[in-house]
């Protein structure tokens, strides 16, 4: 078991031993929720500017397909859509991960 002090302005200093099983440096982007009465924080990837540009191009494209939707709907779309390829990807990691 590894103990964290919180600082100032609540920041947390994630030990070493964790940071380092996890892969995790400077700059790295975590997702935190609750738990129970738990902290879970949780690695994330962002999506590369190029990616997220190639995203936008889509985006637009779908928007010119499906004139009587609005742009505000087709994002909201992608957007969920995202999110849950994001997620498929966090489970096959932590499938792969957090064996024993």
């Amino acid at each position: 078991m590894a103990i964290a002090k919180i600082l100032e302005h609540g920041q947390i200093t994630i030990p070493k031993s964790i940071r380092e099983n996890l892969g995790l440096k400077k700059g790295d982007v975590v997702d935190a929720r609750i738990e129970g009465d738990c902290v879970v924080i949780t690695p994330r990837k962002l999506v590369a500017s190029e990616d997220w540009e190639k995203l936008l191009q889509l985006m637009h494209s779908v928007h010119e397909q499906n004139r009587g939707i609005s742009e505000e709907e087709v994002y909201h779309d992608v957007e969920r859509a995202v999110a849950e390829l994001r997620q498929e990807e966090y489970d096959k990691q932590k499938k792969t991960a957090c064996r024993p």
